[in-house]
């Protein structure tokens, strides 16, 4: 595990490659200092009716306020998006995936969904450049400044922030050997009734907890069990295995109920059909189902891609060049990933971006 000493050092390593918008209601004494500067763009809010104001900023010069009840409560909705070869991966997707968890939790964007993208996309340009190839875009809606009550009607309007960067979640040479993974069993993955996992709000203290409880072992990811049992996901990403079963190729992923129906996991499945896999969301999936060398074991999510795992709480599964139906799966999502209905060239034109995001969805 890491030192503080080395954390620090590769956090250093983000700076020149980390630009941050940052969008606010103009609260005098409130809202941060940066949001002060004569060249800052202000409008009147349509929402909420105070001026807001917004810009793009360096890591060392963007602040939020300390009332903002997306810091003290957790109370803001979140999305990651990432950018392969200069194009932005199911963007489309995302936006709206980031939208509608917006809409559950109660919570107005000041912009229209088009001029998000449009942001998002002068945001990348700006800390990306024009020669780096790869990038990952955080963009997070909070309630807001409030006061210190819980009470999210005590919040003047939302603020908003996009940080794009870089992130590398695992060693490169993982991807091709894999990763070890354990089991959290005392931390339960949250059911609808509690916390809806297909609202992606920046409370994860569900998943932290998993993690801390299997922080011991060593291990790189932890999967996270129902109430009941079963399994559900793993604590960032989605888990799935492969096998060939009478003689035919077969995807299998836990269902959706108590885990993110994640847009990896879904441009996973539909690739997997398109190669005639027979794909099956199973709600009773247990840890044994996923055990032994012939079975390929593989996490996915945005940030990670797709992510072989070796061992599961010390349990052999398909090691590194026993993975022929993972390759197959990961090899049509590469040939898909240009095309211009999956993903958006971060260098195309205003009117391209309306154009692309005028399509329906791809899955």
């Amino acid at each position: 595990m890491n030192t503080p000493t080395q954390i620090a050092a590769e956090l250093s390593e983000m700076v020149n490659h980390t630009r941050v918008f940052l969008s606010m209601p103009y609260i005098p004494g409130m809202t941060p200092v940066c949001l002060e500067r004569p060249e800052i763009h202000a409008f009147e809010d349509v929402h909420s009716g105070l001026e807001r104001r917004d810009g793009i900023f360096r890591l060392n010069e963007a602040a939020l306020s300390p009332l903002d009840h997306g810091n003290l409560y957790g109370d803001a909705v979140f999305e990651g998006i990432r950018i392969d070869n200069r194009r932005i991966l199911l963007f489309r997707e995302h936006i709206d995936r980031w939208f509608k968890s917006a809409q559950k939790v109660g919570l107005e964007f000041p912009y229209s969904r088009e001029e998000i993208c449009q942001i998002i996309v002068t945001l990348c340009r700006e800390a990306m450049g024009p020669n780096n190839q790869s990038a990952y875009i955080r963009p997070v809606l909070t309630r807001g400044i409030g006061d210190l009550a819980v009470a999210p009607f005590k919040c003047a309007a939302p603020s908003l922030y996009i940080v794009c960067s870089k992130v590398l979640l695992y060693p490169k040479e993982r991807y091709e050997y894999g990763i070890d993974v354990s089991v959290a069993r005392m931390m339960r993955r949250n059911d609808p009734h509690h916390l809806d996992p297909n609202v992606k709000t920046n409370n994860y203290l569900n998943n932290i907890l998993a993690l801390l409880e299997t922080r011991p072992r060593g291990t790189f990811e932890t999967i996270m069990l129902t109430r009941d049992g079963y399994v559900a996901e793993a604590t960032a990403d989605n888990i799935f295995v492969a096998e060939m079963i009478g003689g035919k190729p077969v995807l299998k992923v836990p269902a959706a109920r108590y885990a993110l129906i994640g847009l990896t996991r879904n441009f996973v499945m539909d690739s997997a059909r398109r190669l005639g896999f027979g794909v099956i969301e199973d709600d009773a999936m247990l840890i044994s189902d996923f055990i032994g060398p012939t079975r390929e074991v593989f996490i996915t999510g945005t940030a990670c891609g797709m992510m072989p795992v070796t061992h599961i709480d010390n349990h052999e599964t398909a090691g590194p060049g026993s993975r022929p139906l993972m390759a197959q799966i990961q090899a049509e999502m590469r040939r898909r990933s240009t095309d211009d209905s999956i993903s958006f060239c971060l260098d195309a034109s205003e009117e391209e971006l309306k154009s692309y995001l005028e399509k329906p969805h791809c899955f």
